[in-house]
């Protein structure tokens, strides 16, 4: 009986042990402090670690780069491809307005179900879906992520800016341009710009950025038009072709300008980021009087970030 007696209080001090360690995690949790930005505090979130996204100063350039996010773990894997379910969320730290992301994941992972050759496993960075923010060097980006994952972050610039043309020359790429013939041609009210991309060794590594706008006088303010993208998909074949939709409205900031002169300048809407793609044409449909530019983006050194 006094053995059976020692071991229910051997099991309880066990418990409550365990339940102290386990609420002084959480309190010191739930006391960390995360500054960044000079005094602005970013919040402590149960179970998730801030890592900082910080990039070089690249000057008045900066318009022309972007920063891709991701958030994984080195696993061995197979040779199939394998990709951790989850997704960012967007936030605004109160009072500042500066933004932070929190990547959500059940840590489960997606892969494709190919016939390996063998049982061979090799150790890869495997990660979610990707997402890109804006390229701010005067700020430190907070990413959170669940304990035990990294946060690898990759610039991206411009290489090549283009206008779009309604007839470009086929010979860009033959093999796309055979297959204009299954999109639509017309829709009213429309144009329609077609774009053919070379083909490249390594597309994974490039970008592709679709800019509508339109030719306006405008003042010292800065001005971008309203609209947005719809995805349209071409039925029985599932190709994808875009929709902007506008009424030509313009938005800008409402600086007092020194004096009232005004010149005429493209001022284009949000662009649509997405992949380099060359085994098809993009076609792209916008308002009669629109135009339409393209930005061919290149990626660049990645890192790891450094937890706050």
């Amino acid at each position: 009986m006094k053995k059976i007696t020692f071991r229910i209080l051997m099991v309880a001090s066990a418990i409550l042990f365990i339940a102290a360690c386990t609420n002084t995690k959480n309190k010191e949790s739930a006391d960390t402090v995360y500054k960044a930005n000079g005094d602005a505090v970013y919040p402590s979130i149960e179970g998730m670690i801030p890592h900082a996204v910080a990039v070089d100063d690249k000057g008045d350039n900066e318009a022309n780069h972007k920063v891709q996010l991701k958030v994984g773990k080195l696993m061995e894997v197979d040779c199939n491809l394998h990709n951790l379910e989850g997704e960012f969320e967007e936030e605004a730290l109160e009072g500042y307005g500066y933004e932070y992301y929190v990547f959500e994941t059940n840590g489960n992972v997606a892969s494709t179900m190919m016939a390996c050759p063998d049982d061979t496993k090799t150790e890869k960075f495997i990660s979610g879906k990707d997402h890109f923010i804006s390229y701010n060097s005067k700020l430190t980006t907070p990413v959170y992520t669940p304990e035990g994952y990294e946060v690898r972050f990759t610039t991206w610039s411009v290489d090549s800016e283009s206008r779009a043309e309604q007839q470009p020359n086929a010979e860009i790429n033959a093999d796309a341009a055979k297959l204009l013939k299954s999109f639509p041609e017309v829709m009213d009210n429309y144009d329609r710009y077609v774009i053919y991309l070379p083909q490249q060794d390594n597309e994974e590594a490039l970008r592709l950025e679709v800019i509508p706008g339109i030719m306006k006088e405008v003042d010292c303010n800065t001005h971008w038009l309203m609209g947005e993208f719809e995805t349209e998909t071409v039925d029985g074949m599932g190709y994808d072709y875009m929709v902007f939709e506008s009424d030509g409205n313009v938005a800008a900031t409402r600086m007092a300008c020194p004096d009232n002169e005004v010149v005429e300048k493209f001022v284009a809407a949000d662009g649509n980021f997405g992949r380099y793609n060359s085994q098809l044409p993009v076609v792209v449909f916008a308002p009669k009087g629109f135009q339409l530019k393209y930005k061919v983006w290149t990626a660049n050194d990645t890192q790891v970030a450094d937890k706050m």
